[in-house]
């Protein structure tokens, strides 16, 4: 017996492996796509593999099978080549579209051979629309529930009894009832496994999200098109206090030195619209517990990095918009004694030697114009 369960166990780990080597390779090392793609080879497999096992025990024990055992098998064996597309093209959402069609095709053939609208096979029309919620579009689940309601529709236009060309059992009707019960009640376990599954991908994440951001000693944020600060990673409340972003949603801005936001805000403008990296070392207003006597702020020299997001994202750039930036805040080793902001940029050009007055009336005004960069 120990030896039949090694066998056994062999012959699925031998299978397991084949089938991982056929996932696609951008959906291996993907945690949330890499299991919807290996659940749906498997399903498609053990289908095929099935139906090679009944159909020569069929042919030896009960003869040439009925038409409708044939549909049974030949949609059996038509996941093979759904299982082999998405093994080569990796797109997931048609290949499930194609599977739920397919199947509504072939309940609908079964059913305009059993009765039309009265068939027993007609419950079965609401498994494709089950199977369509893994394809995680919304488009997938609309068309199929659509050629489902087609194929639906169609069946009234039928003659009563159809094209029954034997005799169905009197059991026929509950036994298919209660098989589409099991069977999205089998979907509907799968679906919670998937959300488990990503609820435990998205807390491990977040976690290791959070232990490396106090790791770090810089912040990294995104300025979007909107003009609101996104922070992306990094101890901001250790530089900046927990309070950080109560300045509003430019609140880098609002921490500037106000000397250093007109370089600020032409490198920001430069990033957005022109695509220009940047490299600044700029004078930030920093947090610390215990504040000087006087109240007066603390800044701190910081290197401040502006890079277009566009950059690490694939997809042409829509050059009709801002795009966003990505804005990298690193405190400096080494003091650079104070006075204006030092440029380390090679690819951006040379500021105005003589800049523009700042004071604490025309802020408001650099404000909003750094909302419109």
């Amino acid at each position: 017996m120990s030896n039949h369960l090694k066998y056994l166990q062999n012959a699925w780990t031998t299978w397991a492996s084949r089938i991982d080597g056929m996932i696609h390779p951008d959906a291996v090392s993907d945690p949330l796509a890499g299991p919807l793609h290996r659940s749906f080879l498997v399903g498609c497999f053990f289908s095929g593999a099935v139906a090679l096992f009944v159909l020569p025990l069929h042919l030896a024990l009960a003869g040439a099978p009925h038409s409708a055992a044939v549909l049974m098998l030949a949609w059996m064996l038509g996941q093979w080549p759904l299982a082999l597309y998405l093994s080569r093209s990796g797109n997931l959402e048609r290949a499930i579209t194609l599977s739920s069609i397919l199947f509504a095709a072939f309940t609908g053939v079964i059913c305009a051979m059993t009765g039309g609208a009265q068939s027993f096979a007609v419950i079965w029309l609401l498994i494709p629309g089950v199977e369509a919620a893994f394809a995680g579009q919304r488009r997938t689940a609309v068309i199929t529930t659509g050629f489902c309601a087609a194929v639906y529709a169609g069946l009234f236009f039928l003659p009563i009894q159809g094209f029954i060309g034997f005799s169905l059992p009197a059991a026929l009707d509950p036994v298919a009832t209660l098989g589409a019960i099991l069977y999205a009640g089998l979907l509907a376990c799968r679906l919670i496994s998937d959300r488990s599954r990503t609820r435990v991908l998205i807390k491990s994440a977040t976690e290791d999200f959070q232990t490396m951001g106090q790791a770090v000693s810089g912040v990294v944020c995104e300025v979007q098109s909107n003009g609101d600060m996104r922070l992306l990673g990094g101890p901001a409340r250790r530089l900046f206090g927990p309070a950080f972003a109560s300045s509003g949603p430019d609140w880098i801005f609002a921490r500037l030195h106000v000397t250093d936001r007109p370089v600020y805000l032409t490198r920001l403008s430069e990033a957005r619209h022109d695509g220009l990296a940047s490299e600044l070392v700029l004078r930030v207003r920093t947090f610390h517990e215990h504040m000087e006597e006087n109240g007066a702020p603390n800044f701190t020299a910081m290197t401040v990095r502006l890079i277009p997001a566009q950059a690490f994202r694939a997809g042409a750039r829509d050059q009709t918009e801002t795009q966003p930036v990505l804005v990298a805040i690193d405190p400096v080793t080494s003091e650079t004694g104070g006075g204006a902001p030092v440029e380390i940029a090679d690819n951006v050009e040379q500021l105005p030697e003589s800049m523009p007055e700042v004071s604490i009336e025309n802020i408001p005004a650099q404000a909003a114009r750094a909302k419109s960069a």
